[in-house]
């Protein structure tokens, strides 16, 4: 592969992003709509799909698909940023910075796909789950098809083509799933999964790749050291992040069985979907803006406090509501067979709580070009979540769960005081900007317990308890809101939207 020159015309995309701010708006507006959409289809895909395999398989068998998310997890992990995101953040992007990313986190892929034949048997030794290493040979699929899907996706993020984006994951996902329930209803079990995750990959690689192309063959040593000066400390970062989020399932696993298992992991993917579904939606449509104005704090630290407050706005009554209600919701929605994980998703109240307000912060990282900040405070979390884990495993998948809580509480204002010193913003400006949230939630939610006790007096069928109670919880927040902070709660409507429609950079540069 040829080296290419350092003169190289940089990509056309770039002039036109280069003409002003009035561009940049006008493409995120078009688009950011199949971003919000594409989350909601793929977040409740996913956990439509798990609830589905849960009422089928029930906790033992479920456990094989629950180990098996903890390697798809990684694999996102490894290849969805990184090396990519730079391609996204470089202010001017050649053909052989995109070729080199390809080559590059194509490679790892495949490295990985090997890595993960060769494993299989002693990570499913491991985890005591034999069922598991057949499982992973047929995932070994997965990297490789990531590698090739990534940098095109990159690319059209950079491009700000949410609509080429959203549409590719509605439809892998709607289509994945499809398979994944049609191959449960034919006696699949656990291999559905398999199939869904396999279909989804490769749905996603023929849509993306079909929009933005391939890149080409071009490789040079200055976009290789901007891959390894941007890219490494970015995945080196988020593979830290995920070590410290997913231990507590290898722990939980090694130690304490299949069944554990199972009621750690339904709890952990409800607590699980406020932190991708709004994470993901503001870091995808923020990261590109924020790179764009990169060069001005101010701007960065009305963006993400804006967000920070929309995000808690749905979030803390949310998670509050969850919590109280659990025993209903979980019979409910899983079965009767699955009670005893009600107390490990109380336990996870407080971390879903904070991860979803802290996990945008990786937009700021990504986007003023500091990952190696990001892989500086991502020793944080390692450093005490993996001992909590310990320290909480005699009290069983529970206690494992509440020590994850307590850890994250106190990593918390280590991580927000890293993200504003890039966005010039203090610990103090960030609790203002959720106090009013959690003075309307903890009465409304209170109060909406206490009704829910009365109605089972009545003897009311669970199932109508639980949607009462979720009701009653959401009329009380938001007429609480409205006492506290009515501003608050006209702001968040408006940033809502504005983040919906891709206009919330162009709004805060007019202010």
């Amino acid at each position: 592969m040829g080296q290419g020159s350092n003169t190289e015309t940089t990509l056309p995309v770039e002039k036109k992003a280069a003409a002003g701010h009035a561009t940049t708006a006008e493409s995120a507006a078009h688009g950011a709509r199949w971003t919000v959409a594409a989350m909601i289809a793929r977040q409740f895909g996913r956990l439509g799909f798990a609830v589905v395999l849960a009422r089928m398989l029930g906790p033992v068998d479920f456990a094989i698909v629950g180990a098996a998310t903890i390697y798809i997890t990684l694999t996102a992990v490894l290849l969805e940023t990184g090396i990519a995101t730079g391609i996204v953040q470089k202010e001017d992007l050649r053909k052989a910075d995109e070729g080199t990313a390809f080559w590059t986190v194509t490679g790892i892929g495949a490295l990985v796909s090997v890595l993960t034949v060769v494993l299989a048997m002693p990570i499913s030794n491991f985890l005591g789950i034999p069922a598991l290493q057949p499982v992973l040979t047929v995932l070994a699929v997965g990297p490789l098809l990531k590698g090739l899907i990534i940098v095109s996706a990159a690319r059209l993020q950079r491009d700000l083509r949410f609509r080429a984006l959203g549409l590719g994951e509605i439809v892998a996902t709607l289509v994945g799933g499809a398979l994944g329930v049609a191959a449960a209803e034919l006696g699949a079990q656990y291999w559905a999964l398999v199939w869904q995750q396999v279909a989804t990959d490769l749905l996603c690689l023929i849509i993306w790749a079909a929009a933005a192309g391939l890149p080409g063959l071009v490789m040079d040593r200055e976009a290789f050291r901007h891959v390894r000066k941007f890219g490494v400390p970015l995945m080196g970062s988020q593979m830290f992040g995920y070590v410290s989020r997913n231990a507590d399932t290898i722990i939980v696993s090694h130690y304490l069985g299949q069944a554990a298992l199972s009621f750690y992991m339904i709890p952990y993917r409800i607590m699980l979907v406020p932190v991708s579904l709004l994470g993901n939606v503001a870091n995808r449509v923020a990261f590109p803006i924020i790179a764009r104005i990169q060069d001005q704090p101010q701007q960065v630290r009305r963006i993400y406090l804006k967000i920070t407050q929309v995000i808690a706005v749905a979030v803390v009554p949310g998670m509050l509501a969850v919590a109280v209600l659990s025993p209903q919701v979980v019979e409910t929605v899983f079965g009767p067979e699955w009670m005893p994980a009600v107390p490990v998703l109380i336990a996870l109240t407080t971390t879903g709580i904070l991860e979803s307000l802290t996990t945008t912060g990786g937009s700021v990282f990504m986007g003023t070009g500091r990952a190696d900040l990001a892989l500086r405070w991502s020793w944080i979390p390692l450093l005490v979540c993996l001992p909590a884990f310990f320290l909480g495993l005699p009290w069983g998948a529970t206690g494992v769960a509440a020590a994850y809580s307590v850890a994250v509480l106190v990593i918390t204002p280590f991580q927000v005081h890293a993200i504003g010193k890039l966005a010039a913003f203090s610990l103090l400006d960030w609790g203002r900007a959720i106090l009013p949230t959690v003075l309307a939630s903890v009465p409304a939610v209170g109060a909406g317990y206490l009704l829910t006790l009365w109605f089972e007096g009545f003897g009311i069928p669970v199932p109508a308890v639980a949607v009462i109670g979720l009701l009653v919880i959401a009329v009380l927040y938001m007429a609480f809101l409205r006492i506290v902070a009515v501003e608050l709660f006209r702001d968040s409507l408006t940033t809502a939207r504005l983040l919906v429609r891709g206009k919330l950079g162009a709004e805060t540069e007019e202010v």
